[in-house]
Order: C-alpha cells, then structure tokens, then sequence
C-alpha cells in the first residue's frame, strides 16, 4: 500500500493506492488557500498508519486455507485447464484436509509448518515428483501473498524438499519391438504403439495426431495437437511445450503403415454410415471414436503382461525409439528435435518447424530397424 497527496477543488486529498492495484480518494478535510499544506501532510502520515494497520489486521485474521482458495480461482483464468485440474485435484484431495483443521492464518503460516505437510505427505508414500507439484502451489499462492503486501516474507522460500532421483526409462530392444508388434494385429492401440516407437511421441501426443496433421503428398507429419485427461479429456491445439511442436518426415514402412490405416478407416466409416463416429484421428476405436490416454496406457500394461513380455511403461517405447537412434549413431542434437525434448539447444530450435537432413536420416534409420507392417 502506498499514497500521495493530490489536489481537487482547492482541497487536500490522500489517494491511496492498495497492491491489487485499487486506489481510493479520501479528502484530508483541509483547503489548499488555507495555507494548509504542512498540517495536509500531517493528516496524511496518520491516515497511511491508520490505514496499514487496519490492513494489516483484516489479512491477519485470514485463514490460509482462504487464501488457498482464492488464489486457486485467479489461477482457473490463468493456466491450462487440465493444469488447472490437476492443481485442484491436489488442492481437494491433499492439501486443504490437512491444513483445514489446523486453523492457520495467512500471516501465521510458517516454514516449520510447510516443511511439516512436506514430511507427512512422503511418509505416507506420496512420491518427490508429486511433492514438489504441491509445492507449486503452496509455493506460488504465498508468492501472490506476499506480492501484494498481505505477508511480509514468503515462508516457502525456507521450506526444503528433498532431491529427485534420477530416473532412467527403460526400453525394449528391437527384438522385444518386433514381437510386441506381431501381438497387435487387431488391437486399436497399435497405432498408438507404433507411434510412440517410431516416432517417439508421448502419449498425448499419439491420441492427439490427426488425419489432417499427416500430409502423404509431402511425407511430413506435424506434431501439433494434444490430448490430455485430468478430471475431463482436454485436447488442445498446442502441445507440452514450444519445442514439442515439431514438423518430422513419415518413416518408410510407418508411412504405408498409416495409409493402409487411414484407408481401413474410411471404408468401416461407408459401411457404418452414420453409427461411424469420425473423430478425425489416427488412433481410434474400430467406430471412428478417439482413444483416451489412459486407456492407451492401462491397455498396453495388460497386452504386456498377458503375453509375459517384459514390462515397461507406454512411455518407455519414447526412450526406446531413442535409443534406437543412438544405437544407429544419430547425434543428440538431432535425436533431441526428432523426440521434441525440452532441453533442445538454439540449434535444434532454428529446424522446429522444418525438416533437417539429420532428421531424415533419423527418420530413414528407424525405418531401416523395424517393419510394422500393413493393416491386417
């Protein structure tokens, strides 16, 4: 909170300006032809007291849960929604019972107290990943309080989390690739399957591909569309992050793969006629409905197991399709924009939108390394 002194109508007047960027004009009762500015001053010093402790005292008084509360409904406008979702998820189920009943207030709220949630939560099995999303927002929410002068320091700044391990994805060999492959035949997340071991994609990213997004004249695929499930199925035009929008060359082999497929699809859409529902994508149930993710994955699990294969994660058929392309000795920075890795340098980030010869021969080795087959 911060004012000055303005003049209206020959009078003095306090304009206070409050840190959610209101002001208030408040008269301090004296003119100016009065030869009143030193007593205008004065008035104005034991106003701002007056005021900041009046201020102070209403955030004293606000419970911290509140504050959680409030915030997290500024943050609705502001992020993704299935972000949104998964900080509400968290908020709900986690959060606000254990400091619900504690009663703390904004203002009260300590580092011990935070550190404190912190401990409980990975006693009871919560993983370090999932802790420092918590932190995100018990972190992001004091940051707001004390940008706006309702807090005086930020106690989560003391708080310490422990470390992550570094996790290392496991991948299948191309002999374990092969034979996944040849137990998919008829199964609607082969598509899935295939995309994520040729190309690498997440997860998001295989249920997300469109039609429209694979152009056969070109041969070029663009990775641009995502598709994500929280509370609800959230598909967006945008993917994980800037450098995950990339433009990829259809493999050999993977490119007759998905024209065989996309010609399946459209002669079940004339013989369905309207009972054939077109999502438009390329992963799909035999009906034309889209996959959701967490089928693609919980299904994969159960097509592992019961063929007694090696299990692994959906997502580690991403870092098997890397590895593919370090067995081959395609260089990282070119195995980085293939994969859409955050991590990509300048270099890598100049070809996001555009093929670079690096990636056709990442393109051409995977090819080389695995057939998928046609359509059954």
């Amino acid at each position: 909170m911060n004012g000055s002194i303005q003049i209206k109508r020959d009078k003095y007047y306090a304009v206070v300006r409050f840190s959610d960027k209101k002001q208030k004009w408040i008269s301090l009762e004296l003119s100016v032809s009065g030869n009143n500015k030193r007593k205008a001053q004065q008035k104005f010093r034991e106003l701002m007291a007056e005021l900041e402790k009046e201020y102070d005292s209403a955030y004293s008084q606000m419970l911290f849960t509140d504050w959680l509360n409030k915030w997290m409904k500024q943050k609705k406008n502001e992020v993704r929604a299935n972000t949104y979702e998964c900080y509400l998820l968290f908020l709900e189920k986690h959060i606000l019972p254990h400091f619900e009943p504690k009663k703390y207030t904004l203002s009260g709220i300590t580092a011990q107290d935070l550190q404190e949630y912190y401990n409980t939560k990975l006693d009871e099995g919560l993983s370090v990943c999932t802790m420092k999303k918590h932190s995100a927002i018990l972190h992001g929410a004091l940051a707001e309080a004390y940008k706006k002068d309702m807090i005086a320091a930020n106690p989560a700044d003391k708080v310490t989390l422990p470390r992550k391990k570094k996790f290392y994805g496991q991948s299948y060999s191309v002999e374990e690739v092969q034979q996944l492959l040849s137990v998919l035949n008829d199964d609607p997340i082969r598509p899935a399957v295939i995309l994520a071991v040729m190309y690498g994609l997440r997860r998001s990213e295989a249920v997300g591909l469109r039609w429209k997004d694979i152009d056969f004249k070109n041969k070029t695929m663009t990775i641009c569309n995502t598709v994500t499930r929280m509370a609800t199925v959230h598909e967006l035009e945008e993917t994980k992050n800037e450098s995950s929008h990339r433009t990829l060359p259809l493999i050999p082999g993977t490119e007759e793969y998905l024209q065989s497929l996309r010609r399946e699809q459209k002669e079940t859409m004339l013989l369905c006629g309207n009972r054939f529902d077109d999502s438009c994508h390329v992963c799909t149930w035999p009906d034309g409905r889209s996959l959701q993710p967490d089928y693609v994955s919980q299904h994969f699990n159960q097509v592992l197991k019961k063929n007694n294969f090696r299990v692994i994660r959906y997502h580690d058929l991403r870092h098997t399709a890397g590895s593919m392309l370090l067995q081959k000795g395609i260089d990282i920075k070119t195995i980085q924009h293939f994969l859409g890795h955050s991590q990509a340098s300048t270099t890598v980030n100049i070809y996001l939108h555009s093929i670079s010869n690096g990636t056709v021969d990442a393109a051409n080795a995977i090819g080389s390394m695995v057939n998928v087959g046609t359509v059954c």
